[in-house]
C-alpha cells in the first residue's frame, strides 16, 4: 500500500510541472524597412497583461505558458 501510495503522489508531482509548464520567448523587434530595432516595444502574452518591453537592440525575453503565443505593440507619436 506504502508503494502504490509514494506511486500517486510522484505521479501528481509529475502532472503539477506539466500543467505549470512554461517556456521563454525571445526575439528581436526590428522595422520592416530597414531592419532597425525598435526599443521600447511592449511585447505581450495573448490574452493576458503579461508583457515585456525591448531594449534599446529591439531585444526582449518573456516567459509564456506552452499553450500561448505573443504579439507586440508599438505606438508611435509624431509631432
Amino acid at each position: 500500500m506504502r508503494k502504490v501510495t509514494a506511486l500517486l503522489v510522484l505521479l501528481l508531482f509529475a502532472g503539477i510541472q506539466v500543467a505549470f509548464a512554461q517556456r521563454t520567448v525571445t526575439g528581436r523587434v526590428t522595422t520592416s524597412t530597414d531592419g532597425s530595432p525598435l526599443p521600447g516595444v511592449t511585447v505581450l502574452v495573448q490574452g493576458t497583461t503579461t508583457g515585456s518591453l525591448t531594449d534599446a537592440d529591439g531585444r526582449y525575453s518573456i516567459s509564456v505558458p506552452n499553450n500561448q503565443s505573443v504579439f507586440a505593440i508599438f505606438i508611435c507619436w509624431l509631432y
